[in-house]
């Protein structure tokens, strides 16, 4: 062999063992296409093409794993970092981790939402931005990447099956998809940018969370040693019981010298300004929800807010010009118009035992005089037993019956059933169908609304039951205090939609429809923190139990945390850097 050759299979030599001793002592191996080198190298390694990660990067990427801790989405994750050929999002090109940091605050203070900051490996985030350990970038790289897409996720949508609580899935937001949280990161805005376009924007979602932030700063009060107060049925102001002391107690008042058990007028006075400043009646009558609120402890209040900030997040904030809301809890209504209320006023929603169901539709239009046919539950458990103990029940009811559909439809004499041996099949088979008139409980106005569980607003011949504290009442169909200005809402615009136009159908007494051109979106909605005067949040009652069982799901995927009780690190915020105490139901932190 020729000297010159020598010399360059020599060079050659030299070069490899040089790649291999760099690769053993520092881990990165020379750039070459399909390889991966330091993340934290100069300005000239990045702004060439195919800039690429080290070899730690690469095998994290083909296990899809960082240590213990599993990618969302592997395969995302690869098709990510092919398109930026490599190059890391979160640090400089000197390895500066400025954007690291950032994110890590923002997902240790993630509990804010309600969120769970361990899921998204904030301490091993924590531990290589502390340690500044340079042969760790590219872990704390991906680590941060698969943290993203999971926040995003969780900020974006229902995170719980819904049909584990009887929620028609296509009614509500559902979250992004991994590859989308990934096209969040390729776009070129700032990323507190793209965070903002993450996290949820509407007031209410704001202050409930600030209320969570609040709560956490503040010590348990020192009525809740005396809970829970307990009577056994309601508490009215005059009667007398031997848990009268412990509610005095809980009021922080103090306790009189003689007639210890007595509700008296100091204590009555305590608990009507205990029920104005929790929208309830103010009658000093301790109800179910008096009571359910006089016993919420600061812990039961976060989990509130919790679970309420949770279900804001399943309804997408960006909404048309017109459309209307129905908290089932509050039961109250709004009609929106143009971004502020139009109508605002109390409904009746249904008992704990028939419940309105929680679900979104559209309001087509809406039908004067109408009928009403009864739906199978009423019609087996309450009209029934009513027609065996009176023949005559359904004629003075302007009830008729129905077999049949169309033009094989025929309407059939109460007086040929045979109604104390009637089967449920044949029951079920036969309509029983309301003519309009002052006995139709839907009144002279109801709102079309199509919907799966044959629920919607309408008008009521009982108008009455709007005196009463406790609106949850009615057999599932929502009833409006104000059914014609409903109405007025859904025709604006309409032509010819007028008072005189009203009138003249109602006296016809006929059944008459009006659709309207574009339809309006309605939300039947469940929650139990909402804003009230002043901007206060108003922590309602849980009136069919719904927000035990979201905890129990939220804590069954991946559970939530809540700052630790008076739990601080010196010098800094309890919201910024505080050990965080995993939150279970009936745990005190």
């Amino acid at each position: 062999m020729r000297s010159k050759d020598i010399y360059f299979s020599s060079l050659r030599v030299v070069a490899v063992v040089l790649t291999v001793l760099s690769t053993a002592i520092f881990g990165f191996s020379a750039p070459s296409t399909g390889q991966y080198i330091d993340p934290v190298g100069d300005a000239q390694n990045e702004a060439r093409p195919g800039f690429l990660m080290n070899i730690s990067m690469g095998n994290a990427l083909k296990t899809g794993r960082v240590g213990s801790k599993k990618f969302a989405d592997r395969q995302a994750m690869q098709v990510y970092y092919e398109q930026r050929e490599n190059r890391p999002y979160w640090l400089s090109n000197t390895g500066r981790a400025s954007r690291a940091e950032e994110f890590l605050e923002i997902l240790e203070n993630s509990w804010t939402h309600g969120l769970n900051p361990n899921h998204y490996h904030i301490d091993e985030i924590r531990k290589i931005i502390e340690k500044g350990d340079r042969f760790k970038k590219a872990e704390l790289e991906l680590l941060l990447t698969d943290a993203f897409v999971r926040y995003a996720r969780d900020l974006s949508g229902i995170r719980v099956d819904p049909k584990a609580i009887k929620l028609d899935p296509e009614d509500w937001r559902k979250p992004m998809s991994i590859s989308e949280g990934f096209d969040l990161l390729a776009e070129n805005s700032r990323f507190g940018q793209i965070l903002r376009n993450i996290e949820p924007r509407s007031a209410t979602y704001k202050k409930l969370q600030q209320e969570l932030i609040r709560l956490s700063q503040e010590d348990e009060g020192d009525y809740e040693q005396y809970l829970p107060v307990v009577f056994g049925g309601l508490m009215k102001p005059g009667w007398g019981h031997k848990g009268i002391p412990k509610l005095r107690a809980r009021m922080g008042l103090p306790q009189p010298s003689r007639l210890k058990g007595k509700y008296d007028d100091e204590l009555a006075a305590a608990i009507m300004k205990f029920q104005r400043k929790n929208d309830l009646e103010p009658d000093g009558i301790i109800g179910a929800k008096t009571l359910q609120l006089l016993n919420r402890t600061k812990h039961d209040k976060m989990l509130q807010l919790v679970a309420n900030m949770e279900r804001l997040r399943w309804v997408e904030e960006e909404k048309p010009d017109r459309f209307i809301v129905v908290n089932i809890p509050s039961a109250m209504l709004w009609a929106i118009d143009g971004g502020r209320v139009d109508l605002e006023m109390p409904v009746i929603v249904g008992s704990p035992w028939r419940r309105t169901r929680v679900f979104q539709t559209d309001v087509t239009g809406v039908r004067l005089n109408p009928t009403w046919t009864i739906p199978a539950t009423i019609k087996r458990y309450d009209i029934l037993p009513k027609v065996k103990e009176d023949p005559n029940y359904l004629f003075d009811k302007g009830i008729e019956l129905i077999r049949g559909y169309g033009s094989a439809a025929e309407t059939l004499d109460p007086a040929s059933i045979d109604w104390e041996t009637i089967s449920i099949r044949d029951l079920h088979d036969i309509r029983f169908v309301q003519i309009p008139g002052e006995h139709n409980p839907l009144g002279r106005v109801r709102i079309l609304m199509p919907n799966a569980y044959n629920m919607y607003l309408h008008d009521t011949n009982h108008p009455e039951y709007f005196l009463k504290p406790e609106r949850q009442v009615s057999s599932g169909c929502i009833r409006m205090k104000y059914p014609e200005k409903v109405a007025d809402f859904v025709m604006k615009g309409q032509r010819g939609w007028g008072s005189e136009l009203k009138e003249e159908v109602f006296e016809s007494m006929q059944k008459t429809d009006f659709d309207i051109r574009e339809r309006i979106p309605v939300y039947v909605l469940y929650y139990t923190a909402w804003i009230g005067d002043k901007g206060r949040v108003v922590y309602g009652t849980d009136v069919y139990n719904y927000d035990e069982k979201l905890i129990e799901l939220l804590q069954k995927i991946d559970g939530f945390v809540l700052p630790g009780h008076n739990t601080e690190v010196k010098g800094e915020s309890p919201t910024s850097r505080s050990r965080l105490a995993s939150a279970r139901p009936g745990h005190n932190n």
